[in-house]
């Protein structure tokens, strides 16, 4: 299968966003109102003309067609989001169909229905966690293999839990979460927090302290920075926080929320300087990590004052 930009101008975005797992605060016949992807806020404030196809960002200022808001949620450019959009419309061909018509008339967003959860088996998936280098034991320690229905069709992946029985859906092809969403915690009875935005930087960083025998640390994902300001309670309980960021717009302006907050917080983004987020970083670096101890000193020369920066020249085990 494969799509242009004139056949994907034509999917209705309220579909789309649907798919991703969005679902509009308020909605009419004429427009939909959406907490906005791109952001943290608690206000809507990005409209989807339902006639016109387009979208509007207020806070933002940005808008556009479904080819603007997907390079800005992915933060890629034309090509790649085409590529992106014709593997997903492969693996959700029910989406090809739902083409948006002036005033079309309201209707329910797809559900996603949890069909069953198992430990992961399925080589796609196991492959798909081998290219974000996360090892298959550790990845079976905090997510499951979940089948789930969208529409009239059943699909795999990856799910990762939050608090709330809600689960976020990763494989190569989407990202999807269900109801109810929420962030997730870890605690391990310990003083230090630790605050991801999402399920691949968190495993990241379990490899990275298994790798150098650091103490566990109790961790926050907050699976979406628009469940920043709900985590603020939560955050205000640990008197060492450290936060692990996007490097983008989003990540940025909660990260100075949250030092803002408290006082005992601090951004921990510059231990992978230069990459979109942990993962990435950590997929780059990844191959060097046989040579632990030359990461070792990398790791104290990036992150001097960490608690546990004693314990980085005596690095553990590779476990994979």
């Amino acid at each position: 299968m494969s799509v242009n930009i004139e056949d994907v101008k034509k999917i209705d975005l309220v579909e789309f966003l649907a798919s991703l797992g969005f679902t509009p605060e308020r909605k009419n016949e004429r427009e939909a109102w959406y907490l906005s992807p791109l952001r943290s806020e608690k206000t809507a404030s990005l409209k989807v003309d339902r006639q016109k196809n387009l979208w509007y960002d207020f806070g933002e200022a940005v808008g556009g067609t479904i080819i603007d808001f997907g390079m800005a949620y992915y933060k890629c450019d034309i090509p790649t989001f085409l590529s992106k959009f014709d593997h997903e419309l492969s693996f959700h061909g029910q989406l090809g169909q739902h083409h948006a018509t002036p005033a079309q008339a309201s209707h329910e967003e797809p559900k996603i229905h949890i069909r069953a959860e198992r430990p992961i088996t399925a080589p796609a998936l196991i492959d798909y966690l081998d290219r974000r280098r996360i090892p298959l034991e550790l990845a079976n320690r905090y997510c499951r293999e979940v089948v789930y229905r969208l529409g009239k069709k059943d699909y795999y992946a990856i799910g990762f839990k939050n608090d709330k029985g809600g689960f976020e859906l990763r494989n190569a092809l989407i990202k999807l979460s269900n109801s109810p969403k929420g962030i997730t915690l870890f605690q391990e009875g310990s003083r230090e927090l630790r605050v991801f935005e999402g399920c691949f930087d968190f495993l990241s960083f379990k490899v990275l302290e298994e790798q150098f025998g650091l103490s566990p640390s109790s961790c926050l994902i907050l699976n979406s920075v628009a469940f920043l300001r709900e985590s603020l309670p939560v955050i205000r309980q640990y008197p060492s926080v450290t936060l692990y960021l996007d490097h983008d717009p989003a990540g940025r302006r909660a990260t100075e929320q949250v030092i803002q907050d408290h006082s005992a917080a601090r951004d921990g983004s510059d231990f992978y300087k230069g990459a979109k987020d942990l993962n990435e970083w950590f997929v780059s670096v990844y191959p060097k990590l046989s040579d632990a101890q030359q990461l070792a000193r990398e790791l104290q020369r990036k992150f001097p004052g960490d608690d546990n920066s004693n314990q980085l020249r005596n690095p553990g085990r590779r476990i994979r």
